[in-house]
């Protein structure tokens, strides 16, 4: 018996010597090393964009957007965790196939650009990378509207929903604008992929009137509100917003929760919109 055991123990050491080299094998490519290397440059580079005694904004922007494309062109560089790079938005698909880099700059508190990158996975390794260009176009109400990665209405995305429906990949998008010193607006809006570049898609919404090609949630920017998705009923459910007081009704700076949530159903390929949900029970 005690021989049996020894003979498992030594075996399972062994397998596990040969995993941890194999590991440290592969982090030890050249190419892997490149990109640790780059990711402790953009590092840095997003550091001094966001240190508060940076001066010139434009020129560490124009060096990260110089160097970003080819980075995450990189062999590797969809599988790289990109981990160091907590300054910014960096949201990957549950099936691998799409990351999406977001970051902002406050030009003044009423003022705020954004930009990114979506990651595309290809066969054999390879990725697409396409630029992410804001339009800087008011976001309020537009519900209805073309969208596209050369004319983005800019956010920052914080999760992103991986649903298949008849073969088609949806890609849900979570998104936050800070609008301006009176008000934030939250997005969910949808992106599909064809021939392997990203398009947003249109009409896969039903706010329970009409189809619209996405959701849209201006509140106060003195209050919090929540969106998030619950994966065990594919719901997305959110905040319910009304008025502080009647006399602002339309008025979406002084919008907060009343403690009610709605939701958004995945049903036949299409976000349905459910009024009043009970949240206690999706846990």
């Amino acid at each position: 018996m005690f021989f049996r055991s020894y003979k498992d123990m030594t075996r399972s050491v062994s397998i596990l010597v040969l995993v941890l080299f194999v590991g440290l094998s592969h982090a030890q490519t050249p190419e892997y090393l490149e990109l640790v290397k780059a990711e402790n440059r953009l590092q840095e580079l997003f550091s001094q964009l966001y240190s508060d005694s940076l001066s010139e904004v434009e020129s560490v922007l124009a060096i990260i957007q110089e160097l970003m494309p080819g980075i995450l062109e990189t062999e590797g560089a969809m599988e790289f965790p990109w981990s160091k790079l907590d300054r910014i938005g960096v949201i990957t698909s549950d099936d691998g196939q799409v990351r999406i880099f977001t970051w902002h700059v406050a030009d003044d508190p009423d003022n705020y650009r954004y930009f990114g990158y979506i990651q595309v996975a290809l066969k054999k390794g390879k990725v697409n990378v396409y630029e992410l260009v804001d339009n800087q176009k008011q976001q309020r109400n537009r519900r209805k509207l073309e969208q596209s990665t050369d004319d983005w209405y800019g956010k920052l995305y914080y999760r992103i929903i991986t649903l298949k429906y008849k073969r088609k990949v949806y890609y849900t998008l979570l998104g936050m604008d800070f609008n301006n010193v009176q008000s934030n607006i939250k997005t969910i809006e949808a992106m599909v992929i064809q021939r392997n570049q990203p398009e947003f898609a249109g009409d896969l919404f039903f706010d329970g009137k009409d189809r619209v090609d996405r959701m849209v949630l201006e509140y106060s920017s003195q209050v919090a509100i929540s969106v998030r998705y619950e994966p065990s009923v594919d719901m997305i459910t959110f905040d319910h917003l009304v008025p502080f007081h009647p006399i602002y009704n339309g008025n979406y700076e002084f919008y907060g929760p009343d403690g009610s949530f709605d939701g958004l159903e995945f049903s036949s390929g299409t976000w349905i919109f459910r009024e009043d949900i009970d949240v206690r029970n999706l846990d």
